[in-house]
């Protein structure tokens, strides 16, 4: 039995990432069935935001291309709206190869027993909490009633560490990184350990949410995969491979492995640019770029440089940005002026007449006051005070 599991599509037609969402979604769209899969999970966040009709329109070309390949189930993410997926239920339920599931539920097809449980957003637990219970108090609460869930899954015959069964969520698991190394921070969601999804008794979880493919570790061998996103949305998500992963159950336990998508890359580049002894504007660091990574890549150059000298830096990074738009899909400048602040030396700042800051000038750059001044200086003080 094989399952193919994607994640995080965050499908949008307008905006700065539009066309890789398009180009990646197609291509998942044409190459899916090369895995040869039995069955296909989408674990949450299919669109970015409410949906447009364009939008849902695309989506549905899209699942049914994937539903021409295997049985597909999809539940809501944290991104979904979920009057968006029951609007599509509605309209294309007659299309029994696609199934999308919006409350926690069991489902058996080709011998692998589902265990769905879309995002549990703490809004859904509301009700069972009192009008004067704090956020805290009612984020325990939601917290308990999910591993409740996970527990009644444990309950389910089809369900067993033994058995081809996958618990698929959408939520924060902790231990979980993000892109940049930091570890995930429930913050307003409700977040679950592993050891408390394993509750489900589920011999593996299929997660989505944290844009990161990564393996999760638990009390027991079983796996438990975030499957990523198939496209970098943001600079913030350059690093890792994108695309999925497939399982595949042995008869005794579930084997993972990933099924990348030539995502475009995301380089960001730092050039510092200060004076040197010449007094002319000169790089820090070596070249700007290696054409073997920013080939066909979406590249941003940060660039810091001294604030009075903005165009002596354009002119001196000039033919580097030519040389890499050349070889790069995209290319995008940020500038960062760094401000230069002078300050008189103390001893300056505390004379008190003209003559006695000139006298402190010429100790301070050891230099002699030029011959004339003094007198002159002299002479209009004197003028001043007549």
């Amino acid at each position: 039995m094989r399952v193919l599991h994607l994640a995080d599509l965050h499908i949008y037609l307008s905006g700065p990432r539009a066309e890789e969402c398009r180009r990646v979604i197609d291509w998942i769209a044409t190459n899916a069935g090369e895995t040869k899969p039995d069955a296909i999970v989408v674990a949450g966040d299919v669109f970015e935001r409410r949906s447009s009709p364009q939008e849902r329109v695309y989506f549905a070309e899209f699942v049914c291309a994937l539903g021409r390949v295997a049985k597909v189930f999809i539940i809501n993410g944290n991104h979904d709206d979920v009057d968006d997926l029951r609007l599509f239920r509605k309209e294309y339920g007659w299309n029994t190869s696609v199934e999308i599931v919006l409350e926690p539920d069991v489902r058996k097809y080709a011998g692998i027993s589902f265990a769905f449980l879309p995002w549990p957003s703490l809004s859904a637990f509301s009700a069972k909490a009192g009008s004067g219970d704090s956020i805290v108090a009612r984020r325990e609460l939601a917290h308990a009633a999910l591993v409740d869930i996970l527990r009644g899954f444990g309950t389910n015959p089809a369900i067993g560490p033994a058995k081809s069964s996958l618990l698929i969520t959408h939520l924060s698991v902790t231990g979980a990184s993000m892109d940049s190394g930091q570890p995930v921070s429930g913050g307003e969601e409700i977040a679950l350990t592993t050891d408390e999804l394993l509750e489900s008794n589920a011999a593996g979880v299929a997660l989505g949410h944290i844009h990161l493919r990564q393996k999760m570790k638990g009390l027991d061998s079983r796996p438990v995969h975030y499957a990523g996103a198939p496209f970098r949305g943001s600079f913030g998500e350059a690093k890792g491979t994108k695309g999925g992963l497939i399982w595949d159950w042995s008869g005794a336990a579930w084997d993972v492995t990933s099924w990348e998508v030539p995502a475009r890359s995301m380089v960001l580049i730092e050039r510092a640019y200060a004076l040197a002894e010449t007094g002319e504007l000169a790089p820090i660091g070596g070249t700007l770029f290696d054409e073997a990574i920013v080939k066909d890549a979406d590249v941003r150059v940060r660039i810091t440089f001294p604030s009075e000298h903005r165009e002596a830096m354009r002119a001196a990074i000039a033919a580097e940005l030519e040389a890499l738009r050349a070889v790069a899909h995209a290319v995008t400048v940020e500038e960062r002026a760094s401000i230069v602040s002078r300050t008189r030396c103390a001893e300056i700042t505390a004379a008190r007449t003209t003559m006695e800051k000139l006298q402190a000038w010429s100790l301070a750059v050891g230099s002699e006051i030029p011959k004339g001044i003094e007198a002159k200086v002299a002479a209009l003080e004197a003028e001043m005070t007549s």
